[in-house]
């Protein structure tokens, strides 16, 4: 190409770049499209290696999905039962991890959902990738397993998959050593569990971080921070713009009046302001351009105003996946500004919980195995 011909293509793709921008920052693209009643369901993949023009419009395609009430209608949130439905103890086992006494977690358990065959004498000497999977605020580890059709969507696929404790609930762990020194998730994680279950079981050394909710949080953030460790991240409706949280440093009686979900993250982060450096370097959105290089996959629903009658939760709503999905806008115009690439699955409506999950479920991980390879 003409490269005074490349000049202006890359100046205009820059100032889409700039409006697109601007516009997230004032909170619009969700509501584009009038209701029509049937669900919308927009899948993009953008390969490009910088900021073109085809990248934002993969973007603005992603944008213009909804935030409205749909024909889906989702399940009670309370939590299945844990049987040999969920951890089938021919693939499945829970272990509890050692650790120094200097690394504080509220739990060291860990459940490992193994390969089809794996204990089988033919295939004593393969080795496989491991998938990691982060729970959410208010989900123990073994939420996947329960909540979600994990242990049959992995049956067909060549991986090991674990599923380590996150904390919950006022000590949900954010996926950071935190401020206050009470706990060292992101040291557990990513040093600790990572080199215990390549001692333990046979792996390739090849490593994915999926996350739900606020264990999306922890799919971006740890392949950001840890360059490397991570060949492929998958974030479901996951927690990907910690600006968005900042109602979490308020008094705990405060912030449970006004509904907003524990911890609170003064104690994880320090305070957002004096403390901006420390908040960045845990938010998706400002480390998105360390994530060039990672096979990303990122899925969400738009959510919807309502929340009326959705769950018996009221956290586990169309509006909490809305709020999320408002996050997801910031997200992925970091990524398209750094010039990273992405798969997308974004779906209009829905909720925020385990049900609502399987869906992208069945989408991701089989592409996150495969990029594995």
């Amino acid at each position: 190409m003409n490269a005074r011909l490349r000049r202006p293509r890359r100046a205009l793709a820059a100032l889409v770049g700039s409006v697109v921008l601007a516009l997230v920052a004032a909170g619009g693209g969700s509501t584009a499209l009038a209701d029509t009643g049937e669900d919308v369901h927009v899948e993009k993949t953008t390969t490009q290696t910088g900021a073109s023009g085809s990248s934002w419009q993969s973007f603005l395609d992603l944008m213009l999905v909804p935030s409205t009430p749909t024909s889906y209608r989702p399940t009670d949130d309370s939590p299945g039962a844990d049987g040999t439905k969920a951890c089938p103890p021919a693939r499945c086992r829970d272990f509890r991890v050692p650790v120094p006494a200097d690394v504080k977690v509220t739990s060291t358990m860990v459940r490992v959902l193994f390969p089809a065959g794996y204990r089988a004498k033919k295939n004593k000497k393969k080795r496989y990738p491991v998938v990691y999977l982060f729970n959410g605020a208010r989900s123990p580890y073994i939420r996947w397993s329960v909540g979600t059709e994990l242990t049959a969507v992995t049956k067909p696929l060549k991986a090991i998959f674990v599923m380590p404790e996150g904390g919950i609930g006022d000590e949900a762990g954010m996926f950071s050593d935190w401020k206050d020194g009470s706990w060292q998730w992101e040291t557990f994680h990513t040093e600790i569990l990572t080199r215990w279950v390549d001692r333990k079981f046979r792996t390739t050394g090849k490593r994915a971080a999926v996350g739900a909710s606020m264990g999306g949080l922890g799919a971006l953030i740890y392949p950001a921070r840890h360059p490397g460790l991570y060949q492929a991240a998958f974030t479901l409706s996951g927690a990907v713009d910690t600006n968005l949280m900042i109602a979490n440093i308020l008094p705990p009686e405060i912030a449970k009046a006004i509904g907003v979900s524990p911890p609170n993250l003064l104690r994880v982060w320090g305070n957002p302001l004096l403390e901006r450096a420390t908040w960045d370097a845990h938010n998706p959105v400002s480390l998105a351009p360390k994530l060039k290089g990672v096979d990303l996959f990122v899925a969400a629903g738009t959510g919807s105003p309502s929340t009326a009658s959705e769950t018996t939760d009221p956290l586990h709503t169309g509006y909490t996946e809305q709020l999320m999905w408002t996050g997801h806008r910031s997200f992925l115009a970091a990524l398209t500004q750094a010039g990273v690439p992405y798969s997308a699955w974004v779906r209009q409506g829905g909720v925020h919980n385990w049900p609502w999950f399987d869906a992208p479920l069945r989408w991701g991980l089989p592409k996150v195995v495969a990029a594995l390879r």
